[in-house]
């Protein structure tokens, strides 16, 4: 709400002078506020730290490119940084520099807001109503198309938008090393990319000042990932491996409640905050009531405990959102059927290796089922109800313990084929109006499918 309420008031002047203009600004503002704020504020607080970055004289620029795609992925990650680089470039051309940091912007000397009209107290803003009602809209046009090197100014947000897509793609590599690695390319590239694109288009920059930015901007970018993979490593999409503690079961608890109050009263926002798209894992422990009778309840709530240690990690590690569902199941929500199929590939082997070891007094075999569909998640992204969590379900119940079941549909968007993938064929499943393809994943070499009893 307070960036919707900045994107306003700065839209508010632009309106007075060029209605126009003033709804342009507006409506992309809104867009962007709605685009960026999704899941979580990285996105505005990296351009902000861009902005100033480059308002102080800072050689630090490329280093928000960079951290954008670490931290907001491939898709979010590239429109942040090319937003920011519009924005600098938009910034040089309206006061009529031609290069701002380490971005040229084809500023001829002459701005849309002079340079002369900006005070030394800049931060006051009493200049810039001054300023706008002074400037005049009708040689933007003009400003644009006397712009230096117009090729370089558009070519620059796409560089910048690129190396976010690789610094994101890098950092799903999910090795440790990682996210040092998709940083430190991406200011790499972005280096490479500028002294090439400054080079053939006869730029502004100076080489000397481009080496020293991506010095600078490296040393920042892998400063802000050591600090984010060891203090805040659910920035880092990291889940923690300790159980959920009392407190957070009940807070768990008072958002089902609040959640359960909004389905009955509140429909409409339910729709548009809570129903989405996604990708539904769902685990059953096999013989649990079995085993805490012969166990008892000590031995199996230890067993339990490692249970969760061991499944959570998993899912966090492949972008899901994940809980327990009582005492011997969890239940997550992902983005894609490859990060769904991925988690449940790594917790089979995970509990494999664990049973070998000598760690483990008592073998867990888990069956897991996995369907795409509709889905209202709670305010931590985790799936509460809906028609994907009920064919998870009901897949599940036809699997065997150590067993993997997805629907056909999830299935063939994962990118997975065979041998991994093995056709079952289709069944008829309690509650569900029309037959489902099942397939099985096969999660170690050798794996033979399981033979399916219809339920």
């Amino acid at each position: 709400m307070a960036s919707l309420a900045a994107v306003i008031v700065l839209a508010l002047p632009v309106l007075a002078l060029d209605l126009i203009a003033g709804l342009v600004v507006l409506i992309a503002g809104i867009a962007a506020t709605q685009y960026l704020a999704t899941g979580t504020a990285a996105g505005f607080l990296l351009v902000m730290l861009a902005g100033l970055s480059f308002s102080l004289g800072l050689s630090a620029g490329w280093a928000f490119a960079a951290l954008a795609g670490y931290l907001l992925g491939r898709g979010r990650g590239a429109a942040s940084a090319g937003s920011m680089a519009v924005l600098v470039i938009g910034a040089g051309l309206l006061v009529g520099a031609d290069a701002v940091g380490s971005l040229a912007t084809g500023g001829s000397g002459s701005g849309l807001i002079g340079a002369a009209t900006v005070p030394k107290d800049a931060l006051a803003f009493g200049w810039l109503p001054e300023a706008i009602r002074a400037a005049d809209p009708g040689r933007l046009v003009d400003l644009l198309v006397a712009a230096d090197n117009p090729v370089l100014l558009a070519l620059q947000p796409v560089l910048w938008a690129v190396a976010a897509v690789a610094a994101g793609i890098v950092r799903d590599l999910k090795t440790r090393l990682s996210p040092y690695l998709a940083v430190l390319g991406a200011v790499g590239l972005l280096a490479a990319g500028s002294i090439g694109l400054d080079a053939i288009f006869a730029g502004p920059l100076e080489l000397a000042d481009l080496l020293i930015t991506g010095t600078i901007s490296a040393l920042v970018a892998l400063a802000v990932v050591a600090v984010t993979e060891t203090a805040f490593p659910a920035l880092a999409r990291v889940a923690a491996p300790a159980a959920p503690a009392a407190s957070a079961a009940s807070a768990e608890d008072a958002d089902v409640d609040e959640l359960l109050r909004m389905i009955a009263n509140a429909e409409d926002e339910l729709t548009t905050r809570h129903r989405t798209q996604a990708v539904v894992l769902i685990t059953d422990m096999k013989s649990f009531s079995a085993m805490t009778e012969q166990l008892g309840s000590v031995e199996s709530a230890k067993i339990v405990q490692r249970h969760r240690d061991l499944l959570l990690p998993i899912i966090g590690r492949n972008h899901g959102k994940g809980k327990p569902t009582g005492g011997d199941g969890h239940v997550a929500a992902f983005d894609s059927s490859r990060d769904a199929l991925s988690a449940a590939i790594e917790i089979q082997r995970a509990l494999d290796d664990f049973g070998k070891s000598e760690r483990s007094s008592q073998e867990i075999l888990v069956r897991i089922g996995i369907a795409a569909g509709e889905v209202v998640l709670d305010k931590g992204g985790r799936p509460f109800l809906g028609s994907a969590l009920n064919l998870a379900a009901r897949v599940m119940d036809l699997a065997d313990g150590g067993r993997i079941l997805v629907t056909g549909g999830a299935a063939a968007t994962s990118g997975f084929a065979e041998p991994v993938l093995m056709p079952h064929g289709k069944f008829k499943l309690k509650n569900i109006a029309e037959p489902v393809p099942v397939v099985e994943v096969a999660w170690r070499d050798g794996q033979t499918p399981q033979e399916i009893r219809a339920s």
